[in-house]
């Protein structure tokens, strides 16, 4: 049993090392794990202002060239019609641009391509609105002779350039976001691969654990239920388990209104074994006489070891006396054969006293009285002897 425990301490000592490496590693991998989040959403908050920031560029663009499409459609129809798409290009490439300025999410060399940006399209815009106030006024051909100069094309040509070149950065910082996270999602995912595989693991060796302890516990529970009810050197019942077992046979005897019978057994010449070759040679011859009693009982016998060298039989049922005797002279002849190497024939016997009920008695102990009662007449009458206890009828003889 001392060895069950040592072996369970160890075990519970190693898993509990197993489950603090597993939760540290589950810890850290949840760290790791909150980091690559933070670290994902901020990348997709930088793809979202990058397409903000693209978007925001490109329609720029498309006000400039509303407002150019007014322009011109205007010079060369007259119809006020085309002011409304050039006044609506006006009116919010200004605003577009100071909103890019402001943007946070704008890198510096963005920041003052935009400032660049502003002060071409602003040279634009005067010209657009020149050349728009002298069609008004009728003066055509200056209005055309502004177009013709070439300028604000220009500065058209030099602001789409930089338009285009900032939306060409602005798809290459996408592009490595994108790549960045793609990377970052493998990392989270096999991050969340790793802690749910440790969860796992940590839930079987959890349940391997419990499994393992029920089972020991189990073995454990045996054990001392053995040893609390049986004799450790022989393996048979104890006195313990015999007044258990006698009382619950006596209390069915009474019931049923039946008989059964008690040998009180004591082996002859064990106190001089134990004197001349020590305890050691004396626990093996008791393990061998309880060996071969065991061997001549039947169904409805039971054995115990009450102590030292003294034994207990129970026998259930109506057993004739002279099957008693039988059975009697089977236990004694039983050791008839050496019990040990170091000693001789004969050398240790057994002597048997037998009381039976109800006619030697109402209750366990005045049985035990009676049976000792009838060994004491077995030892006294030269041993290797089976006695009865002196009763009236009640069972078969």
């Amino acid at each position: 049993m001392l060895h069950s425990i040592d072996v369970r301490s160890a075990n519970l000592r190693r898993s509990a090392s197993v489950l603090l490496v597993a939760l540290g590693l589950l810890c850290a991998l949840c760290v790791f794990f909150v980091f690559e989040v933070a670290d994902l959403r901020r990348t997709l908050r930088e793809l979202r202002d990058n397409d903000l920031v693209r978007i925001e560029t490109r329609n720029i663009l498309v006000d400039l060239l509303d407002a150019e499409a007014g322009q011109r459609g205007f010079l060369l129809t007259g119809d006020p019609k085309f002011l409304e798409q050039y006044q609506h290009g006006r009116n919010h490439v200004s605003e577009r641009i100071r909103r890019s300025r402001e943007d946070g999410a704008m890198d510096e060399q963005l920041k003052g391509d935009a400032a660049q940006i502003m002060l071409l399209a602003d040279s634009r815009l005067e010209e657009l609105a020149h050349t728009v106030a002298l069609k008004r006024q009728g003066h055509d051909a200056a209005a055309l002779d502004v177009v013709k100069g070439g300028y604000g094309k220009s500065g058209m040509d030099r602001a789409r350039l930089l338009i285009q070149t900032n939306l060409e950065q602005l798809r290459l910082e996408r592009d490595r976001l994108l790549e960045d996270l793609n990377r970052r999602i493998e990392r989270s995912a096999t991050l969340l691969v790793l802690i749910l595989g440790t969860v796992v693991a940590l839930s079987l060796h959890a349940w391997r654990s419990l499994a393992t302890s029920a089972r020991v516990n189990n073995e454990l529970a045996g054990h001392l239920a053995m040893e609390a009810t049986h004799d450790a050197l022989t393996g048979l019942p104890n006195r313990r388990f015999f007044d258990m077992w006698a009382r619950q046979l006596l209390g069915k005897n009474r019931r049923d209104q039946s008989c059964f019978t008690l040998f009180l057994i004591d082996l002859d010449g064990f106190k001089k074994v134990n004197d001349t070759l020590g305890h050691s040679t004396g626990d093996e011859v008791l393990k061998v006489a309880s060996a071969r009693f065991q061997a001549t009982l039947r169904a409805g016998e039971l054995l115990a070891r009450l102590g030292g060298d003294e034994f207990a039989l129970l026998i259930e049922g109506n057993v004739s006396r002279i099957e008693l005797i039988g059975l009697a002279e089977r236990l004694i002849s039983s050791l008839r054969i050496r019990l040990h190497d170091d000693l001789a024939d004969d050398a240790v016997g057994a002597s048997i006293g037998v009381a039976r009920f109800p006619q030697n008695g109402s209750d366990i102990d005045m049985l035990v009285e009676a049976a000792d009662g009838a060994l004491y007449q077995s030892k006294e009458g030269g041993r290797g002897m089976v006695s009865f206890a002196p009763t009236g009828r009640c069972c078969p003889t």
